[in-house]
């Protein structure tokens, strides 16, 4: 016989039935009955009873084991509606810091009469996802986007999910900006998911005649990095480069990218280069590490590559050798642990054949480069503690950045052989650490060190390199004055933001002499000396910049002009839409100190070579050009001291 109850309602629990069985009926029997509705008689949970058992029904993410170890109330003890509120909100603390941001717990206590004790059951919404909205793109199709996102209609919604999403979006070449929005639908207690983002103009051409005052210089290209809307790249470029006290030379490069092959997370990337002493091409097929919880990654390569190497002595080139290099690569590497917190281990095969034939030599020049034919195989171990961290105008002008924070540590050790078809017997040593942090959100810096080895019964080549950069960001607090998907923000007719940079960069080679030289020049980062003044063994450089980003309304009208002109000659191409470049600029304020020396000579301080000057900075942030840079540097140092002889740069970069 069956006897039937209504349970007395407990404070911001859902009212409940409780049914009332015989002792003979087995719990199997009651969850079934209650999950039919039947009760009906009041039961007071503030009665002394022995907690029975608890179930949690509803998760997906996380163990029953481990929400229950979340609890206080246990089975076996006694029944306290006040810990049974404090479970529930402690549940629901750890849901949401995991980023289930939409998590529900209730808790629903149910007492058999003529039984002992109290049955808790815990049910859990971790929040699902229902519909996926796209806006903004005009050109790309929907789906293209939509792949990117690391959730689907039905998944859990998790924060970090959204977050990286947002990421892998803005890295895409043909977006500017990537904003997504979550809100829960009362109605159906659904996500719901709005995509927006901002496209870049995917065709971009260059005709550069000249715009780097360092050689002579034509270029002429025209890439698209969204081909039909498909997400894949495709460039074609003419180059003709004159370096100094050589023949101009003519370069016609094809390029091609084939993203998310047959729709999985396979690239495609194929490059033909034709050169006048030969074609060069290279294929590469990667996995990469799309997102933190990939689990693992591979990349495959193969090429042929004929360059011209030159050898400087005294900022003038001695000599000249033709190389010549076949190669073939691969890795596969695993990662073990959760999104922010990995360990990995992988494997590794390096084959390369090189050769240099000299083209041109002169007489007591040192270099002496080596053909070598080697075969290497090897592991690879590391660890990543790491974020992201997102912001702008760091190295770029207005589109959002994404950096790493955290520490990734990588030890490779390998090993060549003429069993594998080497030349020789040799191991192979490789340690890197690279590093990001952010300090009240004011203070960015990196840091990347990396010690490379290869060695027979002794060290017999190594190379150290190490790269640093400090920014203090916006130091006047005016916060951002352009965004790609916003334009300027309105704060008067003049609206500055200030930044400070230091980058430090060094790199030293023991053992490579003949074989290999490190450069220093206004080329490479030491302005208003020669493009390869110095060269040697070590080398150390240190910038420091003063940079201020101009926005307000004076520059947004300069903005505003532009895009009337460009708007007015791309209509016959671009019907009924604005071409918005986004022109961002920037003054800057600089000064560099670098130093080149080798084994015969130690370092010495005064023999720092030091240069100031100022310039300005440009860059269309609605297009994926570069940036236009015009500087004047004076150089402080011989063999320019102590006349006043400034140098004048203007060039195409790739980096602010």
């Amino acid at each position: 016989m069956m006897y039937f109850a209504v349970a007395h309602p407990l404070q911001s629990f859902t009212q409940y039935n409780v049914l009332k069985v015989t002792k003979s009926i087995s719990i199997n029997l009651l969850f079934a009955i209650i999950l039919c509705g039947t009760y009906v008689q009041p039961v007071y949970a503030e009665q002394e009873n022995l907690v029975r058992s608890v179930f949690v029904r509803g998760n997906q993410s996380f163990t029953q084991k481990h929400l229950l170890g979340l609890m206080q109330i246990k089975a076996g003890k006694p029944y306290n509606i006040d810990k049974l509120r404090e479970d529930t909100e402690n549940i629901t603390r750890f849901l949401h810091a995991k980023g289930y941001i939409y998590a529900k717990v209730s808790v629903k206590p149910i007492r058999i009469q003529d039984e002992d004790g109290v049955f808790i059951r815990i049910e859990i919404d971790e929040g699902i996802i229902g519909d996926i909205t796209l806006t903004g793109n005009t050109k790309t199709k929907d789906s293209i986007i939509l792949r990117e996102l690391l959730f689907q209609e039905g998944d859990v919604f998790v924060e970090a999910d959204r977050k990286e999403s947002e990421r892998i979006i803005s890295q895409k070449p043909y977006i500017g900006a990537a904003k997504i929005e979550t809100e829960l639908d009362e109605a159906t207690n659904k996500v719901n998911i709005h995509v927006s983002v901002t496209e870049f103009f995917s065709i971009t051409g260059a005709f550069d005649p000249g715009l780097n005052s360092q050689t002579g210089y034509f270029l002429t290209q025209i890439r698209e990095s969204n081909l039909f809307g498909s997400g894949q790249r495709g460039e074609i470029s003419y180059e003709r480069i004159t370096e100094l006290e050589e023949k101009p030379r003519g370069l016609i490069t094809l390029r091609y990218r084939l993203p998310r092959l047959i729709n999985t997370h396979w690239n495609f990337n194929g490059e033909y280069i034709q050169k006048r002493e030969g074609d060069s091409w290279g294929v590469e097929i990667e996995r990469p590490q799309y997102t933190l919880k990939s689990k693992w990654s591979a990349k495959f390569g193969i090429s042929e590559q004929i360059n011209l190497i030159r050898w400087y002595e005294d900022g003038k080139r001695t000599d000249l050798f033709e190389q010549t290099l076949h190669r073939s690569s691969g890795n596969i590497l695993r990662y073990y642990g959760d999104r922010h917190h990995q360990n990995h281990i992988g494997l590794w095969l390096d084959s390369y054949d090189t050769k240099f034939v000299p083209i041109e030599r002169s007489f007591g020049s040192e270099a002496a480069p080596l053909n070598r034919n080697i075969r290497r195989i090897g592991v690879i171990i590391g660890r990543k503690n790491v974020g992201f961290y997102q912001t702008r105008f760091l190295r770029r002008m207005g589109r959002d950045e994404y950096f790493i924070t955290g520490s990734i540590y990588n030890v490779s050790i390998g090993y060549s052989s003429p069993i594998f078809g080497s030349d020789r017997r040799e191991s192979y040593a490789a340690l890197s650490f690279d590093s990001g942090w952010v300090s009240r959100n004011k203070f960015f810096g990196t840091a990347y060190i990396a010690y490379i080895t290869s060695f027979t019964n002794k060290l017999d080549r190594s190379i150290v390199e190490s790269r640093w950069e400090l920014f203090l960001k916006d130091i006047f607090n005016t916060g951002d004055i352009y965004r790609v998907d916003t334009g300027f923000r309105e704060n008067g007719l003049f609206d500055l933001q200030q930044t400070f940079v230091a980058k430090y960069r060094t790199q030293m080679q023991f053992g490579w002499s003949g074989q290999s030289q490190v450069i220093l020049g206004s080329a490479n980062g030491l302005r208003g000396y020669g493009p390869r003044q110095f060269s040697g063994e070590k080398m150390m450089l240190l910038s420091l910049e003063s940079r201020t980003l101009c926005g307000g309304s004076f520059f947004k009208y300069l903005n505003d002009r532009l895009t009337q002109a460009a708007t007015f000659v791309s209509k016959p191409f671009i019907r009924n839409r604005t071409v918005d470049l986004g022109l961002v600029l920037s003054l800057t304020v600089f000064a560099d100190f670098g130093y080149v020396w080798d084994s015969y000579s130690s370092f010495r301080y005064k023999d720092v070579k030091r240069s100031i000057g100022f310039g300005f900075r440009g860059s269309f942030a609605r297009s994926d050009a570069g940036i236009f840079r015009f500087e004047l540097a004076n150089p402080l140092d011989h063999p320019f001291t102590p006349s006043f002889h400034p140098q004048f740069f203007y060039g195409l970069e790739r980096e602010f």
